[in-house]
Formats: structure tokens, sequence, C-alpha cells
């Protein structure tokens, strides 16, 4: 393996190297945990960023392998949660087709008010920090509340320093970021001074934005060094990290070169520890792209990193090890590379319109090179005068290159993506600089023992549990089978059987089936024995961190909010209403028809010549089917005991002698000896063809037919009124059922048309699909409201590519 070295200041040459062992173990030991541990992204497009309660939150998921961005479409279940005061209150899981999906949350008026998560992420997510799931805070509201107690933010702030690379070294001139944040976790303007000893002033600094901003210190041997600064009227003091004496200083320079990345080793070592060797590392996404090497004999050395190194765009991650392959100092940086991000081109066919009428908005993607790109993409069509749009707002393209490799709170995630802000790539820069990085820990990745996933990748429904006896005691022998049965409606019955794992533990993978499906667990140990405790896992609910600051608070219009309630709760009445009045059009009407017979699915034929019904008068005492058929049917001969019992109806015979009727057992021939092990008190009735009633069945009943129906066999049969030993059964929703957005149209003249129409979400689509041509065509209705209206549109094409675009008009 062999890596070109970049120059280092004082050696004036370029040099080629084969990599030694510790670099070598390095590079092989990070490319081998994410083969073994490859990462997923999830976000999730929503509507609006606030709701009301009666209101429903539209939402698309879009799925990406972490490395490269690309559409992910090995998981096959997205679990998405709605959290309220820590504890999820609904969970939705909904089916990805080609790393995509859709769903919404009903938020029914029986909820409260407050401040809601909503959470995103598949089961192999979990083996990894739930930091990393997508998660989104908003607030939900009660329209009939039209006064609300504001709580104000205290004056006081929160101010954390952050030595670049991440310690402060002494004698070694560092750069240190800081962020001042109040009790709602906004930055906020502080300026103030460093102190040394609480006497001199090394430095003074203010913050530039959002709070965040940078300073350059020296720090000196025994001293202690405390900011003092100002937010608003108050003023504030805090110690600074103690500077260590021996150590390494790592200062990413990603601003003064458009062709390069500047990175500068500064070091302070013993005599003991010089001309050792150190090593730079550059991974971005799980891939090595830049190594280099140096030496603890020089105090400094710099490594230029070409930034055609980076094809892609996003953050950098620039890691000093030491010769035992330590991680010594660590940085991030952004990469901007725009053949990432697409052009996309979202046009109204007015400038302004009435309201009710018919908008259209063509909408164009093409890549950097202006070739057009097929994608799918989603749009949200709000009324802004309703629903504030956020300042800077977290999207699709933020999120994917930037927030998804990030800890933490971002405020205004937005504004570092919006090429009108000239002062984005420095303000980025302090970002890296003061947010925390977790997705990749050094020293779980150069740990040579391999761990075992926890969690699986789903490519479909999981059912788990476990089996023991019923005091909770595990078989350690005996072998278990485990049977599922399901009939899920419009499919299919779906029947396997799978072998208990040694501690009792069972599984079923890659199952489909929707909403409120019956589902029957029955384990039997050994060959008969049933004296076994069943249990059925629920799906995952990973642990849920209550909300604290720093949560993302809503600037909100005051008049657009009173008008937003107001509306609201507006349609919620007209909702009811409509519901009323549309259940008291309803009139009462006879229905005469002659009486129809149920028919039962598992009868192939009309009506029986005979039906003998297995009550508990007929059954009782019986261990036999064929001890309650004897002498209840004409014509119908039973002989014999045991397991060798003779039938025969109307004495049918031929040349080799008794011809016995053909049995079916809910619709499936069967052999006499299944018959007979069937215990009476599972059969409902037998119905008995004789003669030309058998004639359905062709030849096979020519002796007759005995058709036994049994009570679990029938479809409508309540298997929850039973309690039997080594079986469970539960109802479960499985994959969510995708609604279809209600969009009016005002062409037509139609009883739904003639409600006042003041909805916040005009318009919601999923599935905004570009053809060859990278174009699409997009048609909806305004409300009756005159207002502003603002469509946001985002989405990605397969190869990983994204982009986001948005565009207003006027009602009026």
């Amino acid at each position: 393996m062999r890596y070109l070295l970049p120059v280092f200041a004082g050696l004036g040459l370029l040099l080629a190297f084969t990599a030694d062992d510790v670099l070598t173990r390095i590079v092989n030991r990070f490319n081998a945990y994410h083969q073994e541990f490859p990462q997923e992204k999830v976000y999730l497009h929503c509507d609006r960023p606030y709701y009301a309660l009666g209101e429903t939150i539209w939402f698309k998921g879009y799925l990406f392998d972490a490395a490269s961005h690309r559409a992910d479409t090995v998981s096959r279940v997205l679990y998405v949660d709605l959290i309220s005061n820590g504890k999820t209150l609904l969970q939705k899981r909904v089916l990805p087709s080609e790393g995509m999906a859709t769903g919404d949350f009903y938020l029914a008026d029986t909820l409260q008010e407050g401040l809601y998560q909503i959470r995103a992420y598949t089961n192999w997510m979990r083996n990894f920090d739930d930091d990393f799931f997508f998660t989104k805070e908003f607030q939900v509201y009660q329209p009939a509340v039209t006064e609300r107690n504001l709580v104000q933010a205290k004056e006081e702030c929160s101010v954390q320093f952050f030595p670049e690379g991440g310690d402060l070294v002494q004698d070694i001139e560092c750069r240190v970021g800081f962020k001042a944040i109040n009790q709602s976790g906004r930055g906020v303007a502080i300026q103030g001074v460093i102190l040394e000893d609480n006497k001199d002033t090394v430095t003074a600094f203010q913050s530039e934005h959002l709070g965040m901003g940078r300073l350059m210190m020296t720090p000196r041997a025994g001293k202690i060094y405390t900011a003092v600064f100002n937010h608003g009227t108050t003023t504030q003091r805090l110690t600074l990290p103690e500077a260590k004496p021996q150590g390494h200083v790592l200062i990413v320079d990603n601003l003064s070169n458009k062709d390069l990345i500047r990175v500068f080793i500064f070091n302070q070592l013993p005599a003991t520890e010089a001309n050792k060797e150190l090593f730079i590392v550059a991974q971005m996404r799980g891939e090595v792209l830049f190594v280099a090497k140096g030496s603890t004999g020089k105090k400094t050395f710099v490594a230029n990193v070409p930034r055609a190194k980076f094809t892609e765009e996003g953050i950098v991650q620039f890691t000093l090890f030491g010769a035992n392959a330590e991680p010594l100092a660590e940085r991030l940086a952004y990469v901007r590379q725009p053949n990432s991000i697409l052009s996309l081109e979202l046009k109204t066919d007015k400038a302004a319109y009435k309201p009710r009428e018919k908008v259209t908005l063509d909408f164009e993607a093409k890549d950097a090179a202006g070739k057009p790109v097929l994608g799918d993409f989603s749009l949200a069509v709000t009324d802004a005068g309703q629903v504030t749009p956020e300042r800077y707002p977290q999207t699709l393209v933020s999120y994917l290159l930037m927030s998804s490799d990030l800890k933490g709170f971002i405020e205004e995630p937005g504004y570092y993506f919006d090429p009108q802000n000239t002062n984005a790539v420095l303000y980025l820069d302090f970002l890296m600089m003061t947010q925390g990085w977790r997705r990749f820990n050094w020293k779980q990745i150069l740990t040579e023992e391999s761990k075992r996933p926890a969690y699986w990748v789903e490519q479909g429904l999981s059912l788990t549990g476990k089996v023991t006896r019923p005091n909770g005691k595990i078989l350690e022998k005996k072998g278990i089978n485990v049977t599922m049965f399901m009939t899920p409606p419009r499919q299919a019955p779906m029947l396997e059987v799978v072998p208990a794992e040694a501690d009792g533990s069972y599984a079923f993978h890659n199952l489909y089936f929707g909403d409120s499906v019956k589902v029957m667990m029955q384990a039997v140990a050994g060959k008969n024995d049933r004296n076994l405790s069943v249990t059925l896992h629920g799906f995952p609910a990973p642990t849920v961190r209550l909300i604290k600051t720093p949560f993302q608070p809503v600037d909100i219009q005051a008049e657009a909010f009173a008008n937003y309630l107001s509306r609201a709760n507006e349609n919620l009445e007209i909702e009811r209403r409509f519901r009323l009045d549309k259940a008291r059009l309803l009139k009462e009407i006879t229905v005469k028809a002659r009486r129809t017979e149920e028919t039962d699915s598992r009868k192939i034929y009309g009506r029986s010549d005979a039906t003998v019904k297995f009550d508990q008068m007929n059954a009782s005492g019986a261990t036999s089917i064929f001890q309650v058929l004897q002498g209840r049917v004409a014509g119908l001969t039973i002989s014999g005991g045991g397991m060798e019992y003779t039938v025969q109806i109307r004495g049918a015979m031929n040349f080799s002698g008794v011809v016995e009727p053909l049995f079916v057992l809910d619709g499936i021939p069967v052999d006499k000896q299944t018959v007979a092990t069937i215990p009476p008190t599972d059969v409902d009735y037998v119905d008995v063809l004789k003669g030309s009633s058998a004639a359905i069945y062709g030849s096979r009943g020519a002796g007759g037919v005995i058709s036994i129906l049994t009570k679990r066999g029938n479809t409508s049969y309540d298997w929850s009124k039973e309690t039997i030993p080594g079986q469970l059964i539960r109802v479960l929703d499985g994959y969510a059922k995708v609604r279809e957005f209600y969009s009016p149209d005002y062409s037509v003249d139609a009883p739904e048309n003639r409600r006042p129409d003041y909805r916040s979400t005009l318009y919601w689509n999923p599935h905004v699909q570009t053809d060859e041509n990278g174009k699409a065509r997009i048609t909806f209705y305004n409300t009756d409201h005159a207002t502003q209206i603002q469509a946001q549109l985002e989405g990605a094409c397969s190869d990983g590519r994204i982009g986001t675009v948005k565009v207003s008009y006027r009602v009026q």
C-alpha cells in the first residue's frame, strides 16, 4: 500500500513511501470496521414546522447509505416514532421503496399541547449511537387556547470554549473556538476578554455568528486563564481548561487557499519523545482519502492537502496519530463540492392567483453539468399567512451533508447552504470547531476484537419472542418448534415453523403484513409437550431521551399565529359539523330480500345430505369423531374402534371390498388416521355427502364424503377466547397503511367543495418524479384565504445527489 506524502515545511521535497505497520494498521482497521459496520442515514421531510391538535403530520422518509449517500435499498422497515414528555405515543412502521417511504401521524384532539419529537431510524441503526437517529422537534398547539403564558429566557447564558485539536498546550499559540447559548439553546452575542491570573488582559474576543467565534492565545506554565464576558447587562466569568505542559496542537486552515487545505502540527515534547513518527489521516464518510507522515523531531510541520482529493461535499475528519496508533488530536473541516448538489428550478405559471384558482408548478432538475436527472422529490405547499416559515430551516441538503454527522442541536442549519450568505464559509468553519463529533470512535475502531452486531438489517418485519415453562424456567434438553400462523386481509395465510434457540428465544424474519392482523404462536417441545409459556416481544422502541435545551424554538409572527390558531379551530369545528350533518342526512330505509344462508369458504359443495353439530351434548365424553357420528346419520355405518374404524356410506362396495368415503378436513382431503386423532372438542360440525351430492369430488367421492369443519379453521373463529398451553394469540399492527393527502378539485361542483377552506397545508405530494428530461408538472388549487403561499421541494436521485428549492406566490 503506497501513499503520496505532501510537502512538509522545512523538508522542501515530495516523498513517496511504503506505509509502515502503524499506518497500515490504522487504515486497514478503519476499512475493516466500515465494511463490517456500514452505516445508514435517515431524513424526514415534514409538511410544516408546527401543528395544532386535530391536524395531520405528513412526512416522507429518505434512507441513504452513510458512505456513498446513495439510496439505501437494504433496510425494508423504517420506524417513525411520535414522542412527547419522554414517552413514545405512537410508532409507525413504513415500507421503503427504492430508499423512500411515506406516512403520517394524526394528532388527535385528546393529546396535550406541548413540545413533541418525531424520530426515524432503522433496526440496523440501533447498533450505533442513537444521537444519529433523525430527530425533529416541533410544537403542537391546542387551537381553543388563545392566551398563553410566555416563558422568557433568562439573561444568563452558557459559554463553552473549544481548543482547536482538543487541548491547550503550554507555550504554543492555540486557536480556541467558543459558543454562547441562552436558556432556550439559541446562540447569543457576547464580548469579553481573557485574563491571566485575573490581572493581565491576554486578548479580547466577541462572537460573530449565533454566539460563535474564535480567538488566539498562548498559554503559559503555571498560569490560570479566565474569560470575563458580557451578555446584555450581565457579566459572567469562566475559567478556561488548564493547558497541558506537553502535547500536540492541530490547526486546520480551510479558508485561505482555494486549492489546498493546510494542516499545521505543533509539538511540545520532552527529549525522550523526539524523532517519533506522527501520522495525519483524513477521512470522509468512512473512507480514508489522505494520509501524511511527520516526526516529533521538528516542533512544527504542515501538510498541504489538495482539495481535489475530496470528490464529494461534506465533513472531513483530520486526526493526528502517534507512533503507537493512539489518536492525539482531531479537527473537523467542511469541504465544498458543488457537483454533490442538484440544480433545481421551481416556477409558478402566474405571479398571483385568486382564491380556489388552479396553480401549476413546473419543476426541473439538473446536475452540476446542466444535464437532466431522474429523481424522486417531496413537495409541501403551505399558507405563509398562517404558518410562519422557518428562518434557515433544516433541509435534506443541510441534514445529509452536515447535521447527520454532528451531535447536538444546530441552529439555523440552512444558513450555511444559502448562496446569499457571503460569510457562510467562515461561519461554517466556526461550527466545525464547536460542534460535537462522535459518529466514529477511533479507540473502538482500532480494537482488534470484532463485535457481533446486536441488531440485524431487516428485509421485512420481524417477530421475536421466547418459550419457557409456565414457571419461567428454560427447557435445556428438549428441542422446541414454534409455529406462527396469521391471515392478513387480502393476502394468503402465512404459516411458518422455526426451531427455538437453546435459551428458548425464537424469531420469524422477512414478514409482510399490514395493520390489525391476528397472529397465533404455538410451541411444542419434543414430540407433544405443550406445557409451555410463549411470549411475543414488541417492535423496537429505543430509549427516549427527555427533551432538554438546546431545542428548536420557533419564531412566529404574532398575527400569523393568531390567524393560524383561529383557522385551525374553525377547521376542527367544520369537520365536526360536517360529520354530524352527514350522519343526519341518512334516512331510515327498509331492505326486503330473501334470507341467504352464510357460506363457508372451506366448502366447495352446496347443501349436504346430513349435518352433525358437535356441541357439548353430542361430543361430551367422546374420544373420537367417529364415536360422535355413530348412529346419528342414516346410511352411515361405523364399526371397530381405536385407530381401526371402518366407515361405510349406504353399503358402498366393489370387487375389492368396502369403499370408504373421502375424508375432508377444512376443505383439504386427509386420511382416516388423521381424522381419528382430532379431538371432538375442536370440531364445529361434520357434513355427510351421499351419492350424487359427492359427485363434485369426482371418483374420489365414489364412497361418499365426510367433511369435518373445525372451530379453528373457521375464519370467524375468535382465537383470543381460547386459553391453550403452548399457544399465544395477539393482534399486531404491521406496516402502516399509506394515506393520500386530500387535495380538492374546485373545477367540479361537489358537495364537499361547498365548505369553507382555510387549510394551512394546501398541498402535499411525497412523490414528485422527474422524467428523462428532468421535468415534472404539479397542479393543485388554492384555498379561500388571500395570503402569501410558500412551496418547498426537496429530494434526491439514486446516485446520492440531492437538492432543495422553494418558491412563493400571492393569492389576492
